[in-house]
C-alpha cells in the first residue's frame, strides 16, 4: 500500500524560506515510511532561483516530477508554485531514473531498460513518466521506445512545458536538477492498487462521419480514404486554417477495444500531409472532434469524481490545449479538479502532451501518447 502527502510553496526568490516551508508543511519525521518517492511540479523560474534545488536537497528521498504553467496541490492553485508529493510506503519501493535522449535515444532508452532489468527480480508496476518537449523527437516515438524495452510496464505522465511562447525554459525534474534534454522516470514496484482514466473530448460533439487512414509514417498522416490528408479533410468541407486553430481535433479509434485518442494537428506539409501529436497508425479508424470550454470542465470533473477517494493519490496531468481553450478563466479547470478532490490527496498540472494507458478488449493495459486529454492515475 502506498500513503502520500502534499506540501506547496510560492517561495520563489529565498531558497532556504522554500526548502524550509515544504518540510515544516510534510512533518517527515511523523509520516515518512520505509520507501519514499517525491513528485514534484513547478513554475520553471524556481529552477533559475535556485528553490527547486534547496527543496529537493533538503529531501532524504528521490524526487522525479516536470516543469508547468499552472499546478494545484493541497487546496491551491496557482501558476507561480511548487508542490512536493510525497509517495511512501512500507512494502512499496521506488527508484528515480535519468535517461539522455539527445541523438541516440533508443540506445540510451535500451541501456537503461536493461540496467532497471538486471537490478531487480519484477518488472516495476508503473513508470511514473516525465519527458522533454522537443522539436526533434516527439513524444510518442520516446514512449514506444521505453514500451518495447520495458515489456510493456504502465507509463503515466506527461510532457514538460512552461509558461513562455516557445517553451524554452521547459524541463524534467530529477533530484532537484532540470533537464531541457531527458527522460525523468519514478519506477514504483510492489503490490500497489493503480487506476487510470482519461477524460478527452466530448463524445456527442464528435462527428459522426468516419474515415479510415490508408497510409502514415508515425505521427504523419499521410492518407485518408486514399486521398492526401488535406483533400480528405477539404472535401468534408473543413479548411486548412480552420484546422490549424486547435479546436479542429483528429479523434482516433485503433480499433483494439481501447478508448478512442485526441491527435491535435500541428502542420501542414507540402504534399497535403497532416503532422500530428502523435502516431497515426494505418487502418485506424479516423473522425473530427472538438472541444470548447464546456466539454474541458465537464469532462475533467465527472472524470475526477469517482477517483477521489480519501485513502488514494490522485494525479491529473492536462493537455495545455484545454488550458488555452479557457481563455482569461485559466484556474477554471484547476476548480473543478480541487472541488471534485474533495478531501483526497491529489496534484494536477498542465502538460505539452498527456501519457496514460487504456484498457484493450482483453482487458490488458496499452501505453499510449495523447492530446487534449486530462489523463489520471491513482495508487492506493
Amino acid at each position: 500500500m502506498i500513503k502520500s502527502f502534499t506540501a506547496v510553496t510560492r517561495e520563489i526568490d529565498d531558497p532556504k524560506a522554500a526548502a524550509a516551508e515544504i518540510l515544516k508543511a510534510l512533518d517527515l519525521e511523523k509520516r515518512l515510511l520505509k520507501n519514499s518517492l517525491g513528485i514534484v511540479s513547478c513554475f520553471s523560474d524556481f529552477d533559475d532561483t535556485g528553490a527547486l534545488k534547496a527543496v529537493c536537497d533538503a529531501l532524504p528521498f528521490e524526487t522525479v516530477g516536470a516543469t508547468t504553467c499552472l499546478c494545484s496541490a493541497e487546496n491551491e492553485i496557482d501558476q507561480i508554485i511548487l508542490s512536493v508529493t510525497v509517495l511512501t510506503s512500507d512494502d512499496c519501493s521506488f527508484e528515480a531514473i535519468l535517461i539522455p535522449v539527445e541523438e541516440q535515444y533508443e540506445r540510451s532508452i535500451e541501456s537503461a531498460m536493461e540496467k532497471i532489468k538486471k537490478g531487480h527480480d519484477k518488472k516495476p508496476a508503473l513508470f511514473l513518466s516525465y519527458f522533454p518537449i522537443m522539436h526533434t523527437l516527439s513524444g510518442d516515438m520516446i514512449l514506444s521506445v521505453i514500451d518495447k524495452n520495458s515489456g510493456g510496464v504502465p507509463l503515466y505522465g506527461k510532457i514538460a512545458i512552461d509558461h513562455t511562447a516557445d517553451y524554452s525554459t521547459a524541463k524534467t525534474i530529477f533530484n532537484g536538477k532540470a533537464f531541457r534534454e531527458a527522460v525523468v522516470l519514478g519506477a514504483v514496484y510492489g503490490d500497489v492498487e493503480i487506476t487510470f482514466e482519461i477524460a478527452s473530448l466530448d463524445d456527442s460533439k464528435t462527428r459522426k462521419q468516419k474515415a479510415i487512414i490508408t497510409e502514415s509514417d508515425g505521427n504523419i498522416l499521410i492518407g485518408v480514404n486514399g486521398k492526401t490528408a488535406l483533400s480528405y479533410l477539404e472535401e468534408i468541407g473543413l479548411l486548412k486554417d480552420e484546422l490549424m486553430t486547435g479546436i479542429v481535433p483528429f479523434v482516433v479509434d485503433h480499433k483494439d477495444g481501447t478508448k478512442p485518442v485526441a491527435r491535435a494537428i500541428y502542420a501542414f506539409t507540402p504534399e497535403g500531409h497532416a503532422v500530428c501529436g502523435g502516431a497515426m497508425p494505418k487502418g485506424a479508424t479516423l473522425s473530427i472532434g472538438n472541444i470548447d470550454m464546456g466539454s474541458v470542465l465537464q469532462t475533467s470533473e465527472e472524470t475526477m469524481r469517482p477517483l477521489a477517494v480519501r485513502e488514494g493519490t490522485v494525479m491529473s496531468y492536462s493537455c495545455l490545449a484545454r488550458f488555452f481553450i479557457l481563455g482569461a478563466d485559466i484556474t477554471a479547470e484547476a476548480e473543478k479538479i480541487k472541488s471534485a478532490a474533495g478531501d483526497a490527496n491529489y496534484l494536477f498540472a498542465y502538460a505539452g502532451g498527456e501519457i496514460c494507458p487504456l484498457v484493450d478488449a482483453n482487458g490488458s493495459l496499452k501505453n499510449y501518447f495523447h492530446n487534449y486529454t486530462n489523463v489520471f492515475c491513482r495508487l492506493r
